[in-house]
């Protein structure tokens, strides 16, 4: 599944920011916090305060940041004032003297315990830190808050746990909220959202809490967003006659929407506009059928959000058009960014990327090159200049994509890789095996130990026949990597497919398996060592299981020579003419039927 929010474009796309900077943005909620103070609140009346206050002022001012901060903390101690600790926290967060701000965070509790605010950043303060007994101070008191702003803290507090690390401690802090407030279905979110964070983790978990929360309160929007991710994420269930995870989740939202929309129908004398609750539903349902590559649902579901006249109409055409090129709809989206580039909508660099894109699709590599070279300077711009290499290869002007890589300064390991990567993949795409490595090889004396190169280095010293240096680079992606199954596969592939070293093979691709047991890749070796040691049944069990998964040339080839060597040559025949219609070109597949039937 592809992530909606990689493909929106940069004015609509959002990242979570570190918690210090989550605790920032709710310090600088008030007026006294945002600007300088031309003077102390009127409700203090202690000149050495006021002193305080002022002096500190004027130290920021002058750009004297860290005696501000010092003034503050002193000041906020003294008067034990709430707005006064306040700026002190909010001076203390900006110097990164945490331990400091956790104390008047403390102080701005006591002054001001009936806001939401100073509960808010005491927790926050205390996830950053670790300290587990003053998060669970601040949880318990936002669980004692007014009714009138309970639900919307624990919103809040559910928020910043679904950020935090420590799903342990998440889940024991959300848990206060649940045990105290049993009917509030805030409650049940906070548990829900604190068990699976951002990761997906303790799916089943969060599922209980958040259909306790819509138990109590149905179809509520932001609990059923909840539940649908949950559902993607769980993954199929075998219970009966289920739902696949993507028909579940469309199916939830699509109900949900339904509900909130006849629950918030006008009445026929009500001249009161009413909120549309399930617009956000409408939302995440277009963002959901667009993750499941559902793109013509998707589109729709975007145009008809713009069409409702909102302040994000143009964000939701330009997801509308972004929907048509994920579909290859490449007629509308080239129209739809063209003209969202004249008049100015979204973000330049990423309409022209796109733009390039399309043509690239469509095989107008000069056209691409052009478009390609436009892309500013920004997040788009490496990536734009790598695929003019491409083009220009493409167009069959090699000796110019490669002089255009040349000239590219790479300022990251990461862009660095990414050079090295795709000369090598021009080269080999033009044939030349010897100058792929070369290219890699080159990149290795910066980045010894990239396990990327290593391991690309690898295959293609295997395709040139320097066996040792396949077997050396793989062994240390092992080293680096022991959790990289396609290492342990290669290694162990390369010792069965040359008959050596089966025991070690047979040790590395079932390591292989235990990682990635579904695999069509690794299924193949497992048949292919069993074939090697003579174990024909377990060696037609994978290869069979491994061609449903994958219809490869190489896995019938494999499949096709363990039925002949079994004395069931009419079966082989069947699965090789079966798959050379798929694949006529398959090398592999073509020697070996050459080989064994003569």
């Amino acid at each position: 599944m592809l992530p909606f929010m990689k493909y929106l474009i940069a004015p609509f796309s959002s990242k979570f920011a570190p918690l210090v900077a989550a605790v920032a943005l709710c310090v600088s909620g008030s007026s006294f916090a945002q600007s300088a103070v031309a003077s102390p609140p009127a409700s203090i009346n202690d000149r050495a305060v006021v002193l305080g206050i002022l002096a500190a002022e004027f130290s920021l001012q002058s750009g004297d940041f860290a005696a501000a901060a010092n003034t503050y903390y002193e000041v906020a101690k003294r008067s034990r004032d709430a707005k006064v600790a306040e700026r002190a926290v909010d001076l203390l967060l900006r110097a990164r003297r945490i331990d400091e701000a956790k104390e008047i965070a403390a102080l701005w509790q006591e002054a001001d315990g009936g806001s939401v605010r100073p509960h808010q950043v005491a927790l926050a303060l205390a996830l950053t830190s670790a300290d587990e007994f003053r998060a669970m101070g601040a949880i318990t008191t936002i669980a004692t808050l007014p009714d009138d702003v309970r639900g919307g803290a624990i919103m809040d507090a559910a928020r910043q746990l679904a950020l935090y690390r420590d799903r342990d401690l998440a889940v024991k802090l959300a848990s206060v909220f649940t045990q105290q407030l049993p009917k509030l279905p805030e409650a049940h979110y906070a548990l829900a959202v604190a068990s699976t964070g951002n990761e997906n983790k303790r799916v089943g978990e969060a599922l209980l809490a958040i259909d306790q929360a819509l138990k109590l309160k149905p179809n509520w929007p932001q609990a059923v967003a909840v539940k649908s991710r949950l559902l993607l994420a769980r993954g199929p269930v075998a219970t009966g006659v289920e739902l696949s995870p993507g028909a579940a989740a469309v199916t939830l939202l699509e109900n949900a929407i339904a509900a909130n929309s006849a629950t918030n129908a006008p009445s026929a004398n009500s001249t009161v506009p009413v909120k549309d609750e399930s617009r956000e539903l409408r939302l995440v349902l277009a963002r959901t059928q667009f993750d499941l590559e559902k793109f013509v649902e998707a589109r729709k579901l975007f145009l008809a959000l713009a069409d409702d006249g909102m302040e994000d109409a143009d964000e939701m055409r330009l997801a509308a058009t972004l929907s048509a090129f994920q579909g290859k709809d490449w007629e509308v989206a080239e129209r739809e960014f063209t003209e969202s580039l004249a008049a100015d909508r979204g973000d330049p660099a990423a309409v022209l990327y796109y733009l390039a894109r399309i043509s690239e699709a469509q095989l107008r590599w000069g056209e691409a090159v052009e478009r390609f070279t436009q892309v500013p300077r920004g997040d788009r711009y490496w990536e734009a200049q790598l695929r003019i290499t491409g083009a220009l290869a493409q167009d069959k002007r090699m000796t110019q994509a490669i002089s255009h890589l040349r000239t590219l300064q790479p300022s990251s390991p990461l862009e660095r890789l990414s050079l090295a990567q795709t000369e090598s993949t021009l080269w080999r795409e033009a044939g030349d095996n010897v100058k792929a490595f070369a290219a890699l090889e080159a990149a290795l004396t910066t980045d010894a130990d990239n396990p990327d190169l290593l391991y690309d280095s690898a295959m293609l010293a295997e395709r040139i026949d320097r066996m040792e240096d396949a077997e050396k680079r793989l062994r240390r992606v092992i080293a680096l990597q022991p959790t990289r199954a396609h290492a342990f596969n290669a290694l162990g592939y390369s010792f069965a497919d040359r008959n050596i070293n089966l025991d070690e093979a047979r040790t590395l691709i079932e390591k292989a398996h235990a990682i990635a047991p579904e695999d069509p890749a690794i299924l193949d070796s497992m048949g292919w060592i069993a074939f090697r040691q003579g174990r024909m049944a377990d060696a037609e069990g994978y290869l069979k299981r491994a061609l449903e998964k994958f219809q490869d040339g190489e896995i019938a080839a494999h499949l096709g020579e363990v039925l002949w060597a079994q004395g069931r040559q009419d079966e082989a025949k069947k699965v090789w003419e079966a798959q050379l219609k798929v694949q006529p070109d398959s090398d592999i597949l073509k020697k070996t039927v050459a080989r064994l039937a003569k």
